[in-house]
C-alpha cells in the first residue's frame, strides 16, 4: 500500500503523506485568529471616543483584513493545486487509484461496524 507520495511543489520534489495539509490548517488558524482580533478591534472602535484611537484601530483592522484575505487566497491556491495533483495521479494510474479507494472503503466500512 502507498505510505508516502512524492509531490512536485514549486520546483522541488517533496515527500509528504498529505501535501500542504498542515500549511492549509495553519493558514486557516491564522485567519481565525485574525478574525477574533478583528472582532476585538471593532468592539474597541465602538467604545472609543477618541478620533485618533479610532483611526488607529481602523488601520489595524484593515491590515488584518488584508492579511486574512491573502492567507485565504494562498490556502485556496494550495487546495486547488492538491486537487489537481490528485486528479492527475488518478488519471495517470487508474487501476492503482481504484485499488487504493477500494482499500480505504473497506477500512472505513470495518471501522464503521465497530
Amino acid at each position: 500500500m502507498l505510505t508516502h507520495a512524492y509531490y512536485f511543489v514549486e520546483g522541488t520534489m517533496t515527500q509528504n503523506s498529505h501535501p500542504g495539509g498542515e500549511d492549509i490548517e495553519e493558514q486557516f488558524k491564522l485567519v481565525r485568529d485574525d478574525v477574533a482580533r478583528l472582532a476585538r478591534l471593532i468592539r474597541q472602535i465602538g467604545e472609543t471616543k477618541s478620533t485618533e484611537a479610532r483611526d488607529a484601530a481602523l488601520a489595524e483592522a484593515n491590515k488584518l483584513l488584508e492579511r486574512s484575505q491573502k492567507k485565504l487566497d494562498e490556502g485556496m491556491t494550495r487546495a486547488e493545486r492538491t486537487a489537481s495533483s490528485v486528479e492527475e495521479y488518478i488519471h495517470d494510474k487508474p487501476v492503482q487509484s481504484t485499488l487504493i479507494a477500494l482499500g480505504i472503503g473497506i477500512l472505513v466500512g470495518l471501522l464503521a461496524r465497530r
